[in-house]
């Protein structure tokens, strides 16, 4: 199966891509299908991909050959999130769980759209903005 390394699917808009924002618009698709389809192209010769989280709808479009040409491993499972969110949060609570790393950028709310903005292009390092609310 031929592909061009030099479209990325997920952030250049290209068929595939354009295909994906119309049914979603649309409603005719409830997940994401990009990311799942860039891991299997990126994925080496018998290589592994592990799909974890919560995926509730239908993939079209699923590079299959792509897959079995590859040798490659899939696994995917639930995220058993319920489990452990109060373990979590009792280590935050007791400092013993630093998550200031997480935000990289605060700002306040009515910064909103350059925040995305920045977010978006990956200005100035950012990687998670967090908005704060006027008080």
């Amino acid at each position: 199966m031929a592909r061009s390394s030099s479209v990325n699917a997920c952030t250049s808009p290209g068929p595939a891509y354009v295909y994906d924002q119309v049914k979603q618009q649309l409603r005719l698709q409830s997940d994401r299908p990009t990311a799942l389809r860039e891991a299997i192209y990126a994925c080496r010769k018998g290589g592994s991909l592990f799909i974890l989280g919560v995926f509730g709808g239908f993939v079209d479009k699923f590079p299959l050959c792509a897959m079995v040409n590859k040798s490659m491993t899939v696994r995917g499972a639930q995220q058993h999130g319920h489990r452990y969110i109060p373990q979590i949060l009792q280590h935050i609570a007791d400092g013993d769980l630093s998550t200031e790393h997480l935000a990289t950028h605060m700002m306040p709310l009515d910064q909103g759209p350059h925040g995305y903005e920045m977010f978006k292009y990956k200005q100035d390092g950012c990687v998670r903005a967090v908005f704060q609310l006027d008080r």
